[in-house]
């Protein structure tokens, strides 16, 4: 049974390796190849790799722009239809893997983690997969080559910036829960340390 439970952390242990190989080359062909290229095209920052935000005038703005541009209109197509088809999906599995090596537990506030709570942080990791994915088809049907109405550019300039920032608070809740979790897990007084 010790050996079979071994081979089950070995195993998580080879795809998490993996998963986190693929997110940093296909984080390093989003931003070499098409951060960077589009920033040369357009002179300015896509609105994808601000990371503080934007806002809906922003959203506007970028739309206009596109229209009478199409080199970083073709630059950002591309980049919705080639790594970010992929992208959150493999950072998604990777922040599942590595919760499920680093095992969410301890206490809060005193308390033992209810599993009610530890099924939400595992839940976490979905709802960014999917704000991320909602937010690159709100860039597809928004940005040229689409032709949206009026109303729809109006619709999705208001709920893009929400989306991105749902995007980025769940990235980070999840990231600050890792480090909360092995932190504690390292400083267990039974020693335990994470796999």
């Amino acid at each position: 049974m010790a050996d079979q439970a071994q081979g089950s952390v070995r195993s998580l242990q080879g795809l998490t390796a993996i998963l986190a190989a693929l997110c940093l080359a296909l984080f390093a062909w989003i931003y070499a190849g098409f951060v960077t290229a589009f920033r040369n095209a357009a002179g300015q920052q896509m609105l994808d790799a601000r990371i503080g935000g934007y806002e809906q005038g922003d959203v506007i703005a970028m739309v206009r722009y596109l229209k009478d541009h199409p080199d970083p209109a073709v630059i950002l197509h591309s980049m919705y239809l080639g790594p970010e088809l992929v992208f959150p999906l493999v950072l998604a599995g990777l922040l599942f893997c590595l919760m499920r090596l680093i095992g969410p537990g301890g206490f809060f506030f005193g308390r033992p983690l209810p599993p009610g709570a530890t099924t939400v942080i595992f839940c976490l990791r979905v709802f960014y997969g999917v704000v991320d994915y909602a937010e690159n088809i709100a860039g597809l049907m928004l940005y040229p080559p689409a032709m949206p109405s009026d109303s729809t550019v109006t619709l999705l300039s208001s709920v893009l910036p929400i989306i991105v920032r749902l995007k980025f608070l769940t990235l980070v809740v999840t990231v600050i829960l890792l480090a909360r979790f092995a932190i504690f897990r390292y400083l267990s007084p039974d020693g335990s340390r994470p796999s």
